[in-house]
C-alpha cells in the first residue's frame, strides 16, 4: 500500500501529539492498568457497515471492521510495509522474474470455529473474488494475478487462475506482469480469506450477522445490532492474540457530531473523529489530544455523463470551476484538508519524487470563465435553461455543509439553482454504483502506493462494466492500459501524468480538496497505527494505559 503522506502536509498541518504503535513486541504493563480491569476501547464508527463480506466490500467504515476481524497474509504496521511473520504468512519466495510467489502459511492457525486456516481457504477466497458470480466491485484488485481478469470476465475457467494451492501450507500465485506491490496488495480487504466450508454453508447469508462469519483477526464480533452499535471482543484463537491487549471495542454508529462530541466530553468515548468546528476546542485542551492526519483521499464531484446536461463537457467544466476550494477547506471544513487542483494526491511516489508533485496543479478556479463555459456547453446542447439538477451527497453533517457550501458557489458563480439530496451512506454509495444521480460528492483512497490506484479508476470498462460515471476516452484508455502492462517506471509515470491531463480537461470528475482527519483521543489511549490509505485506523496493538 502506498507510503505515508505526513511529508507532503507536515508544513500544512498543525499535528498536536503523534501516537503509533510498533508492529511488533508487547506494550509494557502499568500499574494503572491492572490485570483484572478489562481493556475497552470504545470509539463512533459514525456508520452502519453496507457489508462485511470481504470479497464484496467496498467502503471504509466495513474496511475498519473487517481489518479488525480479519487477516490476510501480511498486515501492514506504521511504516506500511509489508513485513513477513506480520500476518499469516510466515514466509515467502519470489521468482527472479518477478513472475511467481510462493507463500508460506504459519503452523498452527486457526479460524475462530476452531478449524485451521489453510492455503485452501485463500485460494478458494482469492478466486471467489474474482468469481463473475459474486459481482465483486473489487475484483480487479486482483487483476495482477494470472487470467484474473479473463476469469471474472468469463473467458477462461477458475483452473486456469494463477492462484493454485500447493498444500495446506503452501500458495502459489502466478502474476500476468511483475507488479512491485503485489505484496502489499495482499493487506487489502479483497485478498482476506474466508474459510471455504463455513462460506458453502451459509451461503448468501455470509456475514450479515456476527454467526455468519468466522474469524482470523485480532478480535470477533460479538454483537452486531444494526444501525446501533457493533462490539468486538478479543479472538482467543489468533495466532498473536498475546500482542492484543484490548478485551473488548465499543463502535456506535452516532452521525451527529454535536452529540459524539458531548459523549466524549462526558468520557464515553476514548476516540473521535471531528469535523473542522471542534478543531480548535481541542486544540489547547489539557485532557484529550488532538491529532491531524493525512488521510490519503481525494474528495470530488463525479458527473453522470449519461446525463443529458452533464454529458456536455464544457457544462462539467463549468461546474467544476466555480468552486472556491481555498474558501471551502478553510471556512467550511477547517480540519486540515488542502484543496484539489488535480486526482491523485500528494504522498504517492512518481519518478523521482512525489506524483502531485511532478505533473503539479492542473486547473484553477474562474468563476468568469466558468460562466462562460456554462454558456457554450448550454449553447451546444440547443438549450436555453438548466434542467433540474440534484447533487447527491451523505447524510452527515459535514457532508450536509459541504454540499450546501457547493450549491452556494453554483448559485453566485453560475446562476444555477441546484437541489440537494443527502442520503445514507449505505445508499449513497447504491445510487452511486446504479448511476441513480446527476452530479454526486465522493471520495476515493489509495488502495496501494501507485498513482494507477487512482487512474485506473476511470477506464471505459473495469471488470466488464463502465465506471461509475460512464465516462470513455479511447486516448486515455491507452495510456492506462500501457502502463499498466509496462515495467518501466519512466513510461508508466509519463503516461499516468499525460493521463491525468487528459482527465481533468474533459472533467468527467471534479477533484475538489485532499482530506486529512481530525482525530481527538483520550491521553490514556496508547498504541494506535494509523495509516494515510486503505484502512484509516488498526487496533490491533492498541490499549488503554489508564482508564
Amino acid at each position: 500500500m502506498k507510503i505515508k503522506v505526513f511529508a507532503a502536509f507536515v508544513s500544512l498541518l498543525f499535528i498536536i501529539s503523534t501516537v503509533l504503535a510498533g508492529c511488533s513486541g508487547q506494550p509494557a504493563k502499568t500499574a494503572s492498568s491492572p490485570e483484572t480491569e478489562k481493556q475497552i476501547l470504545r470509539i463512533n464508527l459514525g456508520e452502519e457497515p453496507p457489508r462485511l463480506d470481504p470479497q464484496t466490500s467496498t467502503d471504509g467504515v466495513s474496511f475498519q471492521v473487517l481489518n479488525a476481524v480479519l487477516e490476510g497474509l501480511v498486515r501492514l504496521g506504521p511504516d506500511e510495509k509489508p513485513q513477513k511473520g506480520s500476518g499469516l504468512a510466515k514466509d515467502w519466495k519470489i521468482s527472479e522474474d518477478g513472475l511467481t510467489y510462493t507463500f508460506y502459511l504459519k503452523d498452527n492457525i486457526y479460524w475462530s470455529d476452531g478449524n485451521p486456516i489453510t492455503a485452501y481457504d485463500f485460494e478458494y477466497s482469492w478466486k471467489r473474488a474474482l468469481d463473475p458470480k459474486t459481482a465483486s466491485d473489487y475484483a480487479y484488485i486482483m487483476f495482477p494475478i494470472k487470467n484474473a481478469e479473463k476469469f471474472n470476465a468469463g473467458e477462461v475457467s477458475a483452473d486456469e487462475v494463477g492462484i493454485k494451492a500447493l498444500d495446506e501450507k503452501t500458495l502459489e500465485v502466478q502474476l500476468e506482469e511483475p507488479t512491485p506491490y503485489f505484496l502489499s496488495l495482499t493487506a487489502f480487504i479483497t485478498y482476506l480469506p474466508l474459510e471455504k466450508s463455513f462460506v458453502e454453508k451459509v451461503g448468501d447469508k455470509i456475514a450479515t450477522t456476527p454467526d455468519t462469519l468466522v474469524y482470523s483477526g485480532p478480535f470477533i464480533i460479538k454483537e452486531w445490532n444494526h444501525e446501533q452499535n457493533i462490539i468486538l471482543v478479543k479472538n482467543d484463537k489468533y495466532w498473536d492474540k498475546d500482542n492484543v491487549k484490548l478485551d473488548e471495542i465499543h463502535m456506535d454508529m452516532i452521525k451527529d457530531m454535536n452529540t459524539v462530541v458531548q459523549n466524549f466530553d462526558n468520557g464515553q468515548y476514548d476516540i473521535i473523529t471531528v469535523t473542522g468546528d471542534f478543531v480548535e476546542r481541542y486544540k489547547n485542551n489539557p485532557n484529550a489530544e488532538l491529532q491531524i492526519y493525512p488521510n490519503g483521499f481525494t474528495y470530488f464531484l463525479a458527473f453522470n455523463t449519461k446525463n443529458p446536461v452533464f454529458k456536455n463537457a464544457n457544462i462539467r467544466k463549468a461546474f467544476g470551476l466555480s468552486i472556491d476550494r481555498k474558501q471551502l477547506t478553510e471556512n467550511v471544513l477547517k480540519d486540515g484538508s488542502i484543496p484539489a487542483y488535480g486526482f491523485v494526491p500528494y504522498g504517492i511516489p512518481g519518478k523521482n519524487e512525489e506524483f502531485r508533485k511532478e505533473v503539479g496543479n492542473l486547473f484553477t478556479e474562474d468563476p468568469v470563465k466558468a460562466k462562460e463555459l456554462l454558456q457554450k456547453g448550454m449553447n451546444e446542447l440547443g438549450i436555453t435553461s438548466l434542467p433540474k439538477i440534484t447533487l447527491l451527497a451523505d447524510d452527515t453533517e459535514v457532508a450536509k455543509r459541504e454540499s450546501q457550501a457547493i450549491q452556494e458557489f453554483w448559485k453566485k458563480n453560475l446562476g444555477v439553482n441546484v437541489e440537494i439530496q443527502n442520503v445514507p451512506f449505505k445508499i449513497r454509495l447504491q445510487m452511486y454504483k446504479q448511476g441513480d444521480f446527476d452530479v454526486v460528492l465522493t471520495r476515493w483512497g489509495a488502495d496501494y502506493n501507485d498513482p494507477m490506484t487512482f487512474m485506473d479508476l476511470w477506464l471505459s470498462e473495469i471488470s466488464g462494466e463502465p465506471n461509475r460515471v460512464f465516462y470513455s476516452n479511447p486516448e486515455y484508455d491507452k495510456l492506462i492500459l500501457e502502463a499498466k502492462k509496462s515495467n518501466d517506471n519512466n513510461l508508466r509515470m509519463d503516461n499516468m501524468k499525460k493521463a491525468e491531463q487528459i482527465l481533468m480537461e474533459d472533467m468527467p470528475i471534479s477533484p475538489l480538496f485532499f482530506s486529512a482527519t481530525a482525530y481527538v483521543q483520550q491521553k490514556y489511549v496508547k498504541g494506535v497505527v494509523r495509516h494515510a490509505v486503505g484502512v484509516d485506523n488498526d487496533w490491533k496493538w492498541t490499549y488503554i494505559e489508564k482508564h
